[in-house]
């Protein structure tokens, strides 16, 4: 049986590693900087397509087996080093990413205040807005993590696990606001499609605290998310918007890592209750 929990993650990854390669080959030679277009017969236009299309069907076609946890989330229990490490480095990339976030949403709001009709003033509210829930999303990831880590989830995590997604929500309205003039949608399209598959695939591990268990869906939008944002590292983007990129992807990589390693790998050994784990170590020092 092929390992999914290890095989779909890597492909993400590697045909992110592919794309962004990919696009700095076509930044390089199939850009004209005095038209400010991409050449649609360079090469790296068509592979690049045809990489993001497989990654997406293979996606498509893996996922069509995977079934909802049991008993979700009392029964999810996710006791890895590596998923914990996900989840940390994610919520503390999300708060630093928050930090960012105010430093370049009060610069925006002081070059606003200059000359107001430079731009709307909704952008660096947004910027601002998306901070403050970044600031707050990293610890509730954070929370809700070490719930599943620990298989006892706390019973505030249905209302923490609503604070990434809307930051990222409120992240992607702010990529829009950012590029919303921008005649060509090549030049910004990887960082938007990032922004809008991370959003969804934190709106559907979130949905799962919820009733609404769509785990094919946060999968497939996680990994495309993955794949978007390795692809639109090659586009330069802002501090704020890269720390946001990286949080988010962990974060979504974590989630979806977890419901396929539920789902493909070995069974995890089975956790006694805290009641039981005393006596037995009690048991253990008598018989010392």
């Amino acid at each position: 049986m092929t390992r999914h929990d290890i095989f779909l993650p890597c492909l993400a990854g590697a045909g992110g590693c592919a794309a962004l390669a990919l696009r700095l080959w076509q930044w390089s030679t199939g850009y004209d900087p005095e038209a400010q277009l991409f050449s649609h017969r360079h090469p790296a236009s068509l592979l690049l397509l045809l990489v993001g299309a497989a990654v997406a069907l293979v996606l498509i076609l893996a996922l069509r087996r995977l079934t909802p946890p049991d008993n979700f989330p009392q029964g999810f229990f996710c006791p890895s080093p590596f998923y914990m490490t996900l989840v940390a480095a994610g919520a503390l990339l999300m708060m630093g990413a928050g930090v960012l976030g105010l430093k370049e949403g009060m610069a925006q709001l002081a070059l606003w205040r200059l000359d107001p009709a430079s731009q709307l003033l909704t952008y660096p509210a947004a910027l601002i807005l998306c901070a403050l829930l970044s600031l707050a999303g990293g610890p509730a990831a954070l929370v809700v993590g070490r719930g599943f880590y620990r298989g006892e989830p706390s019973r505030s995590a249905s209302l923490l696990a609503l604070f990434p997604p809307m930051a990222a929500l409120v992240w992607l309205f702010a990529t829009h606001l950012a590029h919303g003039t921008d005649p060509v949608l090549l030049s910004y399209g990887p960082h938007l499609a990032a922004a809008l598959c991370l959003t969804l695939a934190h709106y559907y591990l979130a949905a799962l605290f919820h009733g609404r268990l769509r785990p094919r869906r946060a999968v497939f939008f996680a990994l495309m998310g993955l794949f978007f944002a390795l692809f639109s590292l090659g586009d330069g983007l802002t501090p704020f918007s890269l720390a946001l990129s990286a949080a988010f992807s962990l974060s979504a990589l974590a989630g979806a890592w977890s419901l396929l390693r539920g789902a493909y790998g070995p069974p995890w050994p089975e956790r006694m209750p805290s009641g039981a784990e005393e006596d037995a170590s009690r048991d253990t020092e008598d018989e010392r």
